[in-house]
């Protein structure tokens, strides 16, 4: 077997020992998908955390702990599901002193709680690298799903929420930024470190969007799996790329403010969903901004063509390399 193109052809060699199961989606969507007598799907979704890696290395338990369990509920919003319970396997990197486990366990107890989840099992160990933390969530959903598969020349391109935040929170907190004041620098760290899972918003999806996912890897990366698995190009309009007060401030101040959006729509760890529709639920998918507390913006359409690419003031298009963040 082999395994060459980095992470994600890594992937695409381990997906032939999931061959036989058609519940793992072939492993391109954001979870796996079992169909219950009752008509319900369970939708399984795994996602690791490590201090270091996701976060910063001298993170608090609680931030890595908040992140992982949020990262994952995350992709079950990405399908339209809901959740009920998680497993959390835990490798501290050391026997963890009193404090730090009542800490971890009281960032997953906030998370239980603001979420509507359960912890039903796990494992714990010491191990001899940084604190790690895998999450497997599981929820429900009614009705169909959604998938990355299923873009359409002629659909319109949505996102939901504010694109950016989280790269610029990163750079913030790596002591990257200058110029910010203190409230904005705030705003934009706590948009990288606790990210919010759209799921209200996830779940009102499958009836109107063709395809989703959420972007953790950056705009223009998770772009191209839409692209990869669809039926066209995704062709975005940086200037319609909604962005939070202080990411406007931030872009204000940049000399090439063409480079400097492509930088957010590059960097990752926004975890809001990706969307596209038929232009005929456009009402329709608007009315769900008040109940899914959340701003949903069109930012493109889906075009003919390949891969992704950018919307130029002049009436062209302009073709992007859409990489983004992979682990090796």
């Amino acid at each position: 077997m082999s395994a060459q193109g980095g992470e994600f052809g890594f992937i695409a060699a381990l997906s032939r020992l999931a061959a036989r199961a058609p519940q793992s989606l072939g492993l391109q969507d954001d979870g796996a998908v079992l169909a219950l007598a009752d008509g319900r799907s369970l939708v399984i979704a795994a996602d690791m955390v490590q201090a270091g890696v996701h976060t910063l290395a001298d993170a608090p338990v609680e931030q890595v702990a908040g992140k992982a369990l949020r990262s994952n509920l995350s992709d079950l919003a990405a399908m339209g599901a809901s959740p009920a319970f998680y497993l959390s396997t835990i490798s501290w990197p050391g026997p963890p002193d009193e404090a730090s486990q009542r800490a971890l366990i009281a960032a997953l107890q906030a998370g239980q709680e603001a979420f509507g989840l359960t912890l039903i099992g796990g494992d714990t160990i010491v191990g001899q690298g940084p604190l790690s933390l895998s999450i497997t969530v599981l929820g429900w959903a009614e009705g169909p799903l959604l998938r990355r598969a299923g873009a359409r020349p002629g659909d319109d391109v949505w996102v939901s929420g504010t694109i950016g935040d989280g790269w610029l929170g990163l750079t913030v907190a790596q002591g990257r930024q200058s110029g910010l004041d203190a409230a904005d620098q705030t705003f934009l760290v706590r948009r990288y470190e606790y990210p919010d899972p759209r799921l209200k918003l996830g779940a009102s999806l499958p009836p109107l969007a063709h395809c989703g996912l959420d972007v953790s890897d950056g705009l223009l990366a998770d772009a191209a799996h839409l692209a990869e698995q669809g039926e066209g190009c995704v062709c975005l309009d940086p200037l319609a790329l909604p962005l939070s007060a202080p990411a406007r401030r931030w872009l204000a101040r940049q000399a090439d403010q063409d480079a400097a959006r492509e930088s957010l729509m590059r960097g990752g760890d926004d975890y809001e969903l990706l969307f596209t529709a038929p232009p005929e639920h456009r009402a329709a998918i608007e009315a769900l901004q008040a109940p899914a507390d959340t701003r949903l913006s069109r930012i493109g359409r889906i075009v003919p063509g390949q891969g992704v690419a950018l919307a130029q003031a002049d009436g062209t298009v302009r073709p992007v390399r859409a990489a983004g963040f992979t682990h090796f």
